[in-house]
């Protein structure tokens, strides 16, 4: 019996038979699945919308998961503040004054500038000569130091930076008298904290007993920044430029480390016969409201809504309101 010999060339005509038949070879089938398991343009442009949308839903979320946070933080600064000023008063019987004088001669040395060694922050008290003022060698360097439990995470810095160096966010309070200008008929101050004044009475830090209303009840320090979008620098290397406010830890002068509740706190906008008013006025870059710290060390998150007269009540030390609500 005879057996057919293979051909190599019936193998090419079979392969070419198949091809003709309109089947695509192994390898170009495989292109083609890969082209098919791919995205379009449409669908990848839709993708990317659904995650632009996600993202512009989440972004303000996690920007109030961030104020939260910061709204925290600010509140353990001024808690440690408060923790300072009992220290203060403990080691001295008094309270800081606002201000100074040496030899009869104004230094404006601040109440924040006295709370240095309650703060870990001995070093730089040691270098600081409270005979002089803020601005002569070496308080200007002392000054110009940058100290975080002064400063709240959510507040912008100053518009002009370079002049406040040493810018803060914080003002102890004078209470109801107004901070501008110092005069002797304003220099009774009624607040915690009060100012010794030239020509005036003999002025004294506070003493606790003299807190009549109850620390409980009785506003020590809160807020302030450079939120005063028509404050500017009328003279000087930056005059033109927006100043927006003062707060700066070592002046101890009206708005950059005291202030007082002769506006509603907050109180930003208004007419340039009021500018100084709001100048000295509390104020914060926390949405909706500001910390207060209270004189028994706890902070209080206050909403400008409140009547302006239990506001004013709260920064007072001895006028009265023992059955005060406080928001």
């Amino acid at each position: 019996m005879s057996h057919a010999m293979h051909s190599p060339s019936a193998d090419i005509s079979r392969t070419q038979a198949r091809n003709e038949s309109g089947r695509p070879p192994r390898r170009v089938a495989k292109d083609a699945r890969w082209h098919q398991d791919g995205f379009t343009l449409i669908e990848l442009l839709v993708v990317i919308a659904i995650v632009s949308l996600l993202m512009a839903l989440l972004l303000p979320a996690v920007q109030r998961v961030r104020e939260a946070a910061n709204r925290v933080r600010c509140a353990n600064h001024l808690r440690q503040i408060g923790v300072a000023l009992a220290n203060h008063h403990d080691q001295f019987g008094r309270f800081p004054t606002v201000d100074s004088y040496y030899l009869g001669q104004p230094t404006y040395n601040s109440a924040f500038t006295r709370l240095l060694p309650f703060l870990e922050q001995d070093g730089l008290e040691k270098q600081y000569d409270y005979t002089i003022g803020p601005t002569t060698p070496p308080n200007d360097r002392v000054g110009s130091q940058p100290i975080a439990v002064y400063r709240c995470p959510s507040m912008m810095p100053p518009p002009t930076p370079q002049a406040f160096p040493g810018w803060s966010s914080y003002a102890v309070s004078i209470g109801t008298r107004n901070a501008f200008p110092p005069t002797p008929q304003d220099s009774q101050d009624d607040g915690v904290f009060v100012r010794f004044m030239v020509n005036g009475p003999d002025v004294q830090g506070v003493r606790m007993e003299e807190i009549t209303d109850g620390t409980t009840y009785t506003i020590f320090a809160g807020e302030m920044g450079f939120q005063l979008r028509d404050y500017s620098f009328t003279s000087g290397p930056y005059s033109g430029l927006l100043r927006g406010g003062n707060t700066q830890w070592v002046w101890g002068y009206a708005s950059y480390s005291f202030g007082s509740s002769q506006l509603m706190f907050n109180t930003v906008q208004g007419t340039a016969s009021d500018r100084i008013l709001r100048l000295q006025t509390f104020r914060s870059d926390h949405a909706g409201g500001a910390n207060f710290l209270f004189g028994d060390s706890t902070v209080r998150f206050l909403r400008p809504g409140m009547a302006i007269d239990m506001y004013r009540a709260l920064t007072t030390r001895s006028g009265g309101e023992l059955a005060i609500h406080v928001p």
